[in-house]
């Protein structure tokens, strides 16, 4: 590959990475960062390990897998995972998955894949979340590349094609990639594949050809659960005032407020599941039918795949069951789990209404109990 064609976009090389680690030896904010993810070590120590780093694996080995494991151990009872089994080391796959938090669902799937001695894969970065220097250089040391956030449609159309040529170009080469289903994270708990996220894959390839065009990205669908969803106080509040105002518009380091929330917050257990990839036999009932059709029913074999692999953990049934007045569920948790997570709704909406008003409480409710209650929905709309 020519990087040149991408250095605009594309994650650092390890000739790179001295460089980096420098900077962010440097940096005025290591001494948080290395308080939580290096406990017992001095600043000084923390400052010589990582001009010691000099290369993209090394920094994940001796930096990342660290922070991930502090993650774990002080925000999740237990992380789970499958279907790892299902991958070819040397082979490049286009993990597309749903998305709730952030940093973590990407984060969690590269150390799956290292763990289980597969090579870690590269992940998608919006350019939105590239504040300062050391979030770039943490960002593109650990396999991000950027994506071009733009509202004018030419810019976006070039940089589709731009990041669709990059995309296919790694995994064509044996580098596989992450990137959401959807443009930003899914804040009420129903996941959806974007149909115009299949259209960019498929920009890179002959698009008179769809069927071989879509199927030689190996598209992997991830299905991420959470036993409580990252971020849920914010997100109810962002919806709720979406749905009153018509739109939402984000305050200065709202995103880096979610990001750390993300991170802080109990998590409970996360399930993670790497579906089958979409096969060139899986499309091929789809010859002949047009673009358009062809790239609905890609979209559509994504949202099933996740659906059917969601971890349904006692707080979705629970909120299912509170959101539609029924016991529906009723075996699929106790009654502690139920006081437990109904004391969580209670928290989170006294929270809010102290900011919103009280007579916001019914729809904020509302809101917070579908954000996990609609995976129950998804997943049981395909078995009826």
């Amino acid at each position: 590959m020519n990087t040149n064609t991408f250095d605009d976009i594309r994650s650092y090389r390890d000739d790179e990475i001295p460089a980096a680690m420098n900077r962010i030896a440097e940096n005025k904010n290591l001494p948080y960062i290395a308080a939580a993810i290096f406990s017992g070590k001095s600043l000084e120590d923390v400052k010589r390990h990582l001009r010691q780093v000099s290369t993209v694996k090394e920094f994940q080995e001796t930096v990342m897998w660290p922070a991930y494991e502090w993650i774990t151990k002080t925000s999740t009872k237990n992380v789970y995972a499958s279907g790892y089994e299902l991958l070819q080391n040397g082979k490049g796959y286009l993990f597309t998955g749903n998305h709730r938090d952030i940093v973590l669902d990407a984060m969690l799937l590269q150390y799956v894949l290292y763990i289980h001695g597969l090579d870690t894969c590269e992940i998608t970065f919006g350019s939105n979340l590239m504040m300062n220097q050391l979030i770039v250089d943490i960002g593109k040391a650990n396999k991000m590349f950027k994506v071009e956030r733009s509202s004018n449609i030419r810019e976006f159309t070039q940089n589709s094609q731009h990041l669709s040529e990059y995309m296919r170009t790694k995994i064509s080469g044996g580098t596989s990639v992450w990137i959401a289903q959807r443009n930003g994270r899914t804040k009420d708990g129903i996941d959806k594949t974007d149909h115009g996220l299949i259209t960019m894959f498929s920009m890179s390839g002959d698009r008179n050809d769809m069927i071989n065009n879509l199927s030689e990205l190996n598209i992997t669908p991830v299905a991420t659960s959470y036993e409580f969803e990252p971020c849920d106080l914010l997100k109810t509040r962002e919806i709720f005032m979406r749905n009153r105002d018509g739109s939402y518009e984000k305050k200065p380091f709202e995103d880096l407020d979610s990001i750390l929330t993300g991170i802080k917050q109990q998590k409970g257990n996360i399930n993670i599941r790497i579906c089958n990839p979409v096969t060139q036999k899986d499309l091929e009932p789809y010859t002949g039918l047009d673009k358009r059709e062809i790239i609905n029913q890609v979209a559509k074999i994504i949202d099933e795949r996740i659906y059917l692999n969601y971890k349904l953990f006692p707080n979705n049934y629970i909120a299912s069951d509170m959101l539609n007045k029924t016991y529906k569920w009723v075996d699929r948790y106790t009654i502690k789990e139920k006081e437990i997570f109904a004391e969580r709704v209670r928290y989170i909406v006294d929270k809010l209404c102290l900011e919103l008003g009280k007579s916001t409480e019914p729809e904020l409710r509302k809101i917070l109990l579908g954000i996990y209650a609609n995976p129950v929905e998804n997943c049981y709309s395909l078995q009826k």
